[in-house]
């Protein structure tokens, strides 16, 4: 591993910063719910939801919220409600990468959910957002290598960017570490026993844009799963066209080259500060830490 430089340093905070970048120029309207904020909706995605999504969603101009009715439902109705608009706009061609999972829209992650919504909905919503990020690492003769998958080239989102061995969205009524169990058998064939032995490391967060310009506001919880030499990851689910066992040097320049999918960077960055790659007096250190959780991170 060669030795990190400031420059180094300096230039990762830079990569760090454009997943946290919000065009100062759009306006985003607060999505109220019970009275209280669980999304932003860009002011244009908001004239669109109220007029085409039937009689859901209503807006003022200074914020978005339920039709009194649905105001005053339950989750399960204004769920239903949801689901109907939206498929009708999926129908339309205006929501696009439909996954068929649901995604809880709530103030907080373990919070009661206001309503459920498809996972490919939830930007548009400027919903909070959860996952897991896995780093699958091996401990080498010249030092720490890192598994890295190449996202298929027809992925609804990032196709063809590199990513973790292991990561996904955190679905509804499962918890991350069951979540990470799923996802590491359905798209690195990695066995559950394996697969069990990951360990979690905290989460960062991040508050930017998707490729659509949409707010996504999301917390990814950062698991380490340390790997023999002899094991290789496989493709299963289709998600994956392939893997690679990388050292850090080599990530850390593609990751420099802008080959990531953006919020992998943010993951990849904190297992190189806890495994001592980052050292305390690189010059933009501090604002480095600081700048993996800049989201909203509850």
């Amino acid at each position: 591993m060669k030795v990190m430089s400031p420059m180094v340093c300096k230039l990762l905070l830079e990569k760090v910063q454009m997943v946290n970048w919000v065009d100062p120029v759009k306006r985003w309207l607060p999505l109220i719910v019970e009275n209280e904020n669980v999304g932003a909706v860009l002011a244009e995605d908001a004239e669109m939801l109220c007029t085409r999504g039937g009689d859901v969603l209503r807006s003022d101009g200074k914020s978005v919220r339920f039709s009194e009715n649905l105001e005053r439902a339950s989750s399960v109705v204004r769920t239903e409600a949801v689901a109907e608009m939206t498929q009708g706009l999926r129908e339309n061609g205006i929501v696009k990468g439909w996954r068929n999972e649901l995604v809880p829209v709530a103030t907080g992650f373990g919070e009661t959910p206001k309503f459920l919504v498809e996972r490919a909905v939830y930007p548009i919503l400027g919903a909070k957002g959860y996952g897991v990020h896995v780093n699958g690492f091996c401990k080498t003769q010249t030092g720490l290598s890192l598994w890295v998958a190449k996202r298929a080239l027809d992925k609804p989102t990032w196709p063809g960017l590199l990513d973790h061995i292991v990561a996904g969205h955190q679905p509804v009524g499962m918890t991350p570490s069951e979540n990470v169990i799923k996802e590491a058998g359905e798209e690195a064939g990695i066995p559950e026993e394996l697969a069990r032995t990951a360990k979690a490391r905290g989460a960062v967060s991040y508050r930017g844009q998707d490729e659509d310009g949409r707010l996504k506001n999301d917390v990814l919880f950062c698991f380490d799963l340390e790997l023999s030499l002899d094991f290789v990851p496989r493709p299963v689910d289709g998600e994956v066209d392939s893997f690679e066992l990388l050292s850090l040097d080599i990530v850390i320049d593609l990751i420099l080259q802008g080959k990531f999918k953006p919020n992998v960077v943010l993951v990849i960055v904190d297992f190189l500060f806890r495994h001592g790659v980052l050292e305390p007096e690189l010059s933009s250190y501090l604002e480095l830490i600081s700048a993996l959780r800049q989201g909203d991170c509850r």
